[in-house]
Formats: structure tokens, C-alpha cells, sequence
């Protein structure tokens, strides 16, 4: 069974600057920096998140982190098409011996995730930065959740918690309306599996536009050197 780490959010105290696993602040380079650019707008994506690459899951890799970005909606002009791997709006960038070819900066720092909030008649954002939990477990194989009795309450509420989990590894869990994992050739393995985030609903530690009940998920290539992220509803 695939192993896999569920995570859990907690706020950082102060900045964080080592190679670890972090969401928000500002990426802890390892190589050069590579701070991709949107295709639709010409400025730089905001940071994500950083993902250690451990070895407990993936094996020996030629890279040690993944770094995901995604265009920023800017809420008037076309929205970009962050849900598509290839569309040059999302980037998994990974370090060191990496093989994104995209559009980058040399940028130490940039934008990232915020927080946001309805006031004043507009969206108010607040930049964060949030440390991780990260619980081992395992995933059942792929395909166990292709097709899920929505009679059995008991299967549907587990379908659902597995479909909404943050984790690292384990088996991607499709969504209602299909799978959309043509990231790459087969034996990509999932990287990474994010719901989408609002924090002025449920609670949610930071905002994520994958629209309003989307799922990301982000792939690393058989050789370790590539990664593509997408996300659907």
C-alpha cells in the first residue's frame, strides 16, 4: 500500500528559511532561484508550498524538493487556466537537476498565499506563512475509489474525507467528475493532493482558488526530475 503523510497546518512563529516542508513565506532555494511567470499575465506565480522529497516515499531521487506555484487570479481580466498541467499558469519546480524549461526569474522572494477577508465592500489579503504537521499513513492502490457506491453513506463519507485530505504521496483520489490525471506518462506518482482553501469558510488556513470545491494535485515524473500540477471539480 502507498505510503503517505496527511498534513496538518500550524502557523509559523517567525519566518522559515531551511529546506523543509512550509507552505507560504518565501522558498528556501536549494539551487538557483527559479521563480516561474505566468504565461496570460507576465508576472511572477505565487509560491505555494515547498515539498521534501523523502525517501520513506519516493524512493532515491537526483532531486531533494518540489516548490509549487500558481497564477493569482487578479479578478477582472481572464481567469487563468491554473486546472491545466501544460497551460504555463501552475509550475512544480524541483531541485536540484530539475527539468522545468517554463519562463522564470532569478527571485529570491516574491508573492505567495494569503489570507483573505470581506471588508469594506472588497477582498482584504494578508500574506502568510504556515508550518506542517505530517502524520504517516498509507493509501489503498489506485483505483479503489474509481467507483463508489453513493447508496453505502458509510463508502461516500469515507470517499469524501479521502478526497478533501492534504497529503504527500499516497494514491490520488478522483473527484466526482473524473480523474484528469494526464499529467504525464504512466507511473507518475502523486506528489502532492490539496483541496481548495478559503479561509473565510471552515476555517481554512489560507486561500487556495481551485474554484470553490476543486482538488490539486501535483505529479513527479518516473525519473524524479519532472513534475506537473492540475486541478479539477
Amino acid at each position: 500500500m502507498p505510503r503517505k503523510y496527511t498534513i496538518r497546518y500550524r502557523e509559523a512563529l517567525e519566518p522559515i528559511r531551511e529546506p523543509v516542508t512550509k507552505f507560504g513565506g518565501r522558498p528556501a532555494w536549494i539551487a538557483e532561484p527559479q521563480w516561474p511567470v505566468s504565461h496570460l499575465y507576465g508576472r511572477p506565480m505565487h509560491f505555494v508550498c515547498q515539498i521534501v522529497l523523502e525517501p520513506a516515499l519516493f524512493g532515491e531521487l537526483p532531486t531533494r524538493m518540489a516548490y509549487l506555484f500558481l497564477t493569482d487570479w487578479d479578478g477582472a481580466s481572464v481567469f487563468p487556466e491554473t486546472m491545466e498541467p501544460d497551460a504555463g499558469e501552475n509550475a512544480v519546480i524541483l531541485q536540484p537537476g530539475g527539468t522545468w524549461v517554463g519562463e522564470c526569474l532569478p527571485l529570491s522572494d516574491g508573492p505567495g498565499i494569503y489570507r483573505r477577508a470581506w471588508r469594506n465592500e472588497r477582498w482584504e489579503q494578508t500574506p502568510c506563512e504556515l508550518a506542517v504537521e505530517l502524520h504517516p499513513g498509507e493509501d489503498p492502490d489506485i483505483g479503489v475509489w474509481d467507483e463508489v457506491d453513493s447508496d453505502n453513506e458509510r463508502a461516500w463519507a469515507a470517499y469524501f474525507a479521502a478526497l478533501y485530505e492534504d497529503k504527500i504521496g499516497g494514491t490520488p483520489v478522483p473527484t466526482p467528475f473524473g480523474s484528469r490525471f494526464e499529467a504525464g506518462p504512466d507511473r507518475w506518482r502523486l506528489l502532492l493532493q490539496l483541496s481548495a482553501k478559503d479561509n473565510d469558510q471552515d476555517g481554512d488556513p489560507f486561500f487556495l482558488n481551485l474554484a470553490y470545491d476543486g482538488v490539486g494535485y501535483a505529479f513527479l515524473s518516473p525519473d524524479g526530475r519532472g513534475g506537473k500540477f492540475l486541478w479539477n471539480r
